[in-house]
């Protein structure tokens, strides 16, 4: 890009902007002005530490700027409070730099942000469109791929590779992020979430014991540093039933529960559901609705199963454990 280029988008970038923007050399010498500027006597062809007062160039970033060729950036205390000082390099020319302020010449307004209102909220926006079922594919495809990028993440850490490791996980990160946006869009989970909070919170808590139960199964097995991680994990799941139950008690509706509904429990991962009917799909698991199974009332007998802790409520155990697939003989009725 020739010089003349250079200046020519400057002023097609920078003319209508309310501070003061020049492009200046390592020297010190004008290349361009924009408008601002020039109503403050900066012009083509003078230095610009010329103008004014010579203390007021102390701290300028020029010639770091050039020779790191990364922006550089200070405060000082302008006419309308904190302004900021910027000096970015052009690629193209290693000793120009585009400097300019910010709250030196312009007050800007103080925004108020305010809380949006529900109805700006996308929330279903897609749901019961054509576009349902792409969104659909889309919040699953991006949650596979925050598996994805987390599973190179940690084969990336076990080959000696950081910095590949950390690319990874903040694309995991930028997936898990696009995937709750379409699942959003759809109304996957609902809008008034205290109720389906209070159900993920007992399934939490149910699944320290069976993350710990499939620990002891691959410490068994003789895999001692994945079952030592696992039972971290197991933990994490109690203390992520801890913590969202301390955010039911902070800010969810006294009236949240809704006693006299009835109760549909996920037999996979103990999810609760309060409606007349079970979830098309678990939320937490994905299993459908034919896994889901009434709430006993409590005069009913409770099942342990032996092996890796899991309760059933009902008249017999189940014919399999949905958490160790151990048979109904594992079972044992508490007393």
């Amino acid at each position: 890009m020739s010089n003349e280029d250079i200046i020519r988008a400057f002023h097609l970038m920078w003319d209508n902007f309310p501070e003061a923007v020049m492009i200046t050399q390592r020297s010190r010498e004008i290349v361009a002005v924009n408008k601002k500027a020039a109503e403050f006597g900066l012009k083509v062809g003078i230095k610009c530490s010329s103008v004014g007062k010579l203390e007021n160039h102390i701290g300028c970033q020029c010639n770091a700027a050039c020779d790191t060729g990364e922006p550089q950036i200070c405060t000082y205390d302008g006419a309308f409070g904190k302004a900021y000082g910027y000096w970015i390099p052009i690629p193209e020319k290693p000793d120009w730099i585009i400097h300019f302020g910010v709250g030196y010449a312009f007050e800007y307004p103080k925004i108020n942000r305010k809380p949006s209102k529900k109805s700006d909220s996308i929330h279903g926006l897609t749901k019961g469109t054509d576009l349902e079922p792409t969104m659909s594919a889309m919040a699953q495809g991006e949650a596979n791929g925050v598996m994805m990028y987390y599973a190179l993440a940690r084969l990336a850490t076990e080959q000696g590779l950081p910095d590949a490791a950390s690319t990874f996980i903040e694309a995991a990160n930028q997936e898990a992020v696009h995937a709750g946006f379409y699942a959003t869009l759809n109304g996957k989970y609902p809008q008034n979430f205290w109720t389906f909070i209070a159900g993920i919170a007992k399934a939490e808590s149910k699944g320290e014991a069976g993350v710990q139960a499939l620990a002891d199964a691959v410490r068994a097995a003789g895999l001692t540093a994945a079952a030592d991680e696992m039972e971290v994990f197991a933990k994490q799941e109690g203390h992520h039933g801890v913590i969202l139950d301390e955010l039911l008690k902070k800010y969810a509706p006294e009236n949240s529960a809704t006693p006299a509904q009835k109760v549909w429990v996920c037999s996979v991962c103990g999810y609760e559901h309060v409606g007349d009917t079970p979830p098309e799909t678990c939320p937490l698991c994905g299993q459908p609705s034919t896994a889901f199974k009434k709430q006993s009332p409590p005069a009913q007998k409770v099942w342990v199963c032996s092996v890796c802790g899991y309760e059933h409520v009902g008249d017999t155990p189940p014919e399999t454990c949905p958490l160790c697939g151990q048979p109904a003989t594992a079972f044992k009725e508490k007393i």
